[in-house]
This record gives C-alpha cells, structure tokens and sequence, in this order.
C-alpha cells in the first residue's frame, strides 16, 4: 500500500464474535476446498479460476441472478481500441477520478489484464452491443477521455454478462452452488479463516462449512441508505463478518452516490445509467436550463461525485426535490433502441424518455472502501481473500470511475480464485480436525419488543440525511449516537431471524462508514465534508481493526 494509513479503534465497540450460538459437535459439517461467499461477477469469476480439480462451494444469499453486478446498466471499461486509446490513458483517467488514494500498481494491473478478462467473458457467450461492421460499439461516460466502455442490450450490460458466467459455472461439475444460503459469519481456528457459519432460508438448522481457503464476494452496503440504487441482498454483511472476524477494513467513509436515480415519489428506486449523459443526455432544471455549466467546466461528464455535489446544491439553492434528465434533442428511435430498460421502466410511470424530462436524484451506489486486501487479494486474516465491491483493492481510491467496477470483479476474480485454488491444491485434509472453540450465546429472551424495521428504517434515513453526499461534524455526531444507541439493545442480543442479523450487520457497518467519515476531516472524491471543503495535501487511508479483549485473538 502507498499511503500511510489512520489507524483508529474503538473502547466502547467490540460486537460479538459470532451472531448465534454453535457447538461443533452438534451441528453439521460440509468440506470443500475452496469456499466463495457471494454469487455475483467476483465470485463466478473466481469459482471458474479455480483449478477443476478442486471442489469448489459458492454459497448466495439469494440466487446468482440478483445481485449487483446483473443489474450494471452502463457496462465494463476496457481498453479495446488501441487506435485511438491505450492502458496509460485508462490508468491515468482512473487516477484522476481516485482522488490521490488509488493505488497506480493496482490500477495498471487491473487496466491492462481487462481486455483478457473481457475477451474470455465474450468467449463464455456474452454478447456485447456492435456497430453494423461487426466490431464492438464503444461508448464513453463521466471521466472517461476516450470511448471504452462495451455494453449489452444497450443498458443491460451486467445482466447479459451474469447470463453467459451462470451458464458457464453451471457447466462445471467441480463447483456447487448453494442458493437462498445466509452466511452468518467467517469461521475462524488459531487467527485462520476454516470457513464460515451458515444459515439455509428454508430450514432453521446451523452448518459449519470448513474449507482450505475462503473467498469474499459478497458485493456492496447501499442497504444502509434510504435512497439507493441497490437489491435488498447489499447489506454489507460481508464487511460486517470480517470486522467480527478480526480482519482490517479500510477508507469506509467513501461511498459513491450515484447522480441520476429515477425519484418518483412511493416508487422503487431505479438506476439511471451513467451512459445516458454520455451519450448526451442534458441535467436542467425544471424549465429545461442546464445547470452543470456553473459547478464544472465538464458539464454532464464531470466525474461522479461532482455530478453528485453539484446536483445536491442546485437542489438545495432552488427548493427542488429532484433534477430531470433531458434526451429531447436526440432522435427518439435511436433512444428508445439505446436505452430499452430504462424507457420500459419510466413507461410504467407515463414517462417517455426521449420527449419527457425524467426527475432523478442522487442515491448511494457502490462502496469504494472495504475489506482490506494486498496486490493478490489477500486479507489481513490468513486464509481468506476477497473480490469485487466487498474489498478495498486500491482501484477505485475515493471515487470509481464509471465502469470499473464490473473490470475489478472479473480481474481480481480471476486472480483470487486462481491463487487460493493454488494454496488449496497444496493443503492437507488435516484441516478438517482442527478444533474449534464452541460459541456459547446466552438464550434470547425472544425478538426485541420494538419493531425490526422501524430500526432499519431509522438507520437508513439517518445515515441518508448525516452521513450522505454532503457532510458535517454536527450531522455526523448526531447519526453516531443514534447508531450508538441501537447498537446497545440490538447487537447485543441473540435474533432467530436474517432481518435480525442484517441489522445486526447494517449497524456495524453503519457505525464504520461514520467512523470514517469523522477521522477524515477534508473533502475528497466521494466524501464531501461541508466543515471542511479543502483537500489534504498528504492522501491518507482510513484503517480500522477490530479491537480484541484481553488475551483474545480471532477465534
């Protein structure tokens, strides 16, 4: 890592080790060799790393279709084009984008390992978009100096890929996959990841799953925001059971909120592709002016996080609950064929986006910071490795560029199932002896006598209103005590339930993303602290470990 690291722990917060009580010699065992936690791009692609000679378990909280990565609208950047653009040019687009806090080595390996990793997804069958001669149809979006980003179906890009990897694990008879499977938490032996504790949906029974290496998949948080791009699995669960695991989590405060968010009021929130305003859509206000001209000299295509400022501040400047998307001046048929899900969407609603003005807003959307990991995808917790959104890899730093996101999963996918596969090839069954030490848990009393989702809801509106675009000491301070105080009467207790232990989780890691945010005292990237605008002259990262009792070690 480049950077000197905050390191900050905390007296007055040490959440349980496991969320349930186990006794090892009661519950049922599963082996396998390579256990990956998360069925989204990260995880396929890692499960298809592994060497076919190993068993491999992939274990998804709900089904390999709903995940964040097959609902990516924009699509997957790569250099592709070597005419017109080049690896340095992607790696120096990223770097400006990161804020100062990506790692460039990391940067260069996933830029110039993408276009492999995209020619392999089109050899398992994904059908990216092209142009009337055969080739790829490149498009470009905010931060982007070049057209590199290949999408399918126009904006059902993620979709479209998560087709052709399903179909491609299905067909490997050395990986299982287990659905609607809760992961409560990492099992640990001796400060070694052996697996993980897991819930089925349909039963109520605990199984302990041991394997020779671990893989984290488990994607985003945006659960903890009211306002979001995310299905309701992006809970932050993953993040959550490292921490309880004893592994380090890094630059928590930067969370990436997305700029244009379909808002119509009682409905579903819905992505509006960032593509939309690289193909020209205009943001104006309700009488149609572009207002983007007077935040940035890049208008539209400025990088996320000022689109999102920016958008926020003309909301508050105007009294405005929204902005509108305006694709007036294009061709209508040619919107309509670019953008098929979002007009099939706004169509529920009476909108039609190429003679209407569609109203968005921002909302939270992907998670730059995460479970800390090396050049290799390796945790600070022997044993354990992680992937994709889950992760702090050094890619993204403190603002993704557009599109990296899906280029990440199936780089440090590939590189991670590889090399536990590799590690996993030269272990011993012997693992399947180690003792572990039981998980005693005083008997609950029962649910809590208040109501689950009334906390739920509480913490995401919180952490909407302080811990959002725009923050402040006093916001963030109010949000810390509320999460405080939930967090005395709900960690502590024993739930039977997953909304028990995805609350449990949401609070943890509500309490991190605070965490940071109050230690970063400068506005960088994604996070915009309004008491203090300037930026640092010296980039430094966010490190937080969970701090162990007396004599205590990650069990």
């Amino acid at each position: 890592m480049n950077h000197p690291e905050q390191n900050r722990s905390w007296e007055d917060f040490s959440p349980t080790r496991y969320l349930i009580p186990f006794h090892a010699k009661r519950q049922p065992h599963f082996f396998t060799d390579v256990l990956i936690i998360g069925g989204g791009l990260a995880g396929i692609r890692a499960a298809l790393a592994v060497d076919p000679s190993l068993r491999v378990l992939v274990i998804c909280k709900d089904g390999l279709t709903n995940s964040n990565s097959g609902k990516a609208q924009g699509g997957i950047a790569t250099v592709w084009n070597f005419d017109d653009d080049n690896y340095d040019l992607h790696v120096q687009d990223t770097l400006i984008a990161g804020g100062a806090l990506c790692d460039e080595a990391i940067v260069r390996y996933i830029v110039e390992h993408g276009t492999g990793e995209v020619k392999k997804l089109i050899e398992n069958g994904a059908r990216f978009d092209k142009n009337p001669d055969d080739t790829l149809l490149l498009g470009r979006e905010g931060g982007h100096s070049r057209f590199r980003i290949l999408h399918a179906d126009g904006d059902a890009t993620g979709q479209e890929i998560m087709r052709a990897m399903i179909e491609t694990v299905k067909g490997r008879p050395n990986v299982r996959v287990w659905d609607d499977t809760y992961t409560l938490d990492l099992l640990t032996a001796d400060g070694f990841c052996r697996g993980a504790v897991v819930r089925w949906s349909s039963g109520d029974e605990t199984e302990l799953i041991w394997a020779k290496q671990t893989i984290l998949a488990t994607g985003g948080l945006g659960q903890l925001y009211r306002e979001t791009t995310n299905p309701a699995v992006a809970c932050g669960d993953g993040v959550a059971m490292a921490y309880r695991a004893g592994a380090a989590v890094r630059d928590m405060e930067f969370v990436q909120f997305h700029p244009t968010v379909l808002y119509i009021a009682g409905s579903a929130r819905s992505l509006i592709t960032e593509a939309m305003r690289g193909e020209g859509a205009y943001l104006v206000d309700k009488a149609g002016n572009r207002f983007m001209k007077d935040y940035d000299e890049r208008m539209e295509l400025a990088p996320r996080d000022v689109v999102s400022r920016s958008i926020v501040d003309f909301m508050i400047k105007t009294n405005q609950e929204n902005v509108w998307l305006d694709l007036r001046h294009k061709d209508a048929d040619w919107v309509h064929h670019r953008f098929p899900g979002i007009a099939a969407t706004c169509r529920q609603f009476g909108i039609d986006i190429a003679r209407d003005l569609i109203p968005v807003r921002p909302g939270a959307h992907y998670a730059m910071g995460g479970v800390l990991i090396d050049a290799e995808g390796r945790t600070t917790l022997k044993g354990l490795w992680a992937a994709g959104e889950v992760s702090s890899s050094g890619l993204h730093g403190a603002n993704r560029l557009a599109s990296n996101s899906l280029l990440e999963a199936v780089v440090f996918g590939e590189t991670v199932g590889r090399l536990a596969g590799e590690i996993a090839s030269q272990t011993s069954d012997e693992y399947r002896a180690l003792p572990i030490r039981n998980n005693p848990l005083p008997e609950p009393e029962g649910e809590l006598s208040v109501d689950l989702d009334d906390i739920r809801n509480a913490l995401k509106s919180v952490m909407w209103r302080k811990v959002g675009v725009v923050r402040n000491e006093a916001g963030l301070s109010e949000a810390l005590t509320s999460v405080r105080r939930w967090s005395k009467y709900v960690l502590s207790r024993q739930f039977r339930t997953q909304k028990g232990w995805e609350l449990q989780n949401m609070l943890i890691v509500a309490r991190l993303i605070i965490e940071g945010a109050l230690r970063r005292r400068e506005t960088r990237g994604s996070h915009n602290r309004s008491d203090f605008p300037e930026t640092l002259d010296e980039a430094r990262h966010t490190l937080i470990e969970r701090p162990m009792g007396e004599g205590e070690m990650p069990m």
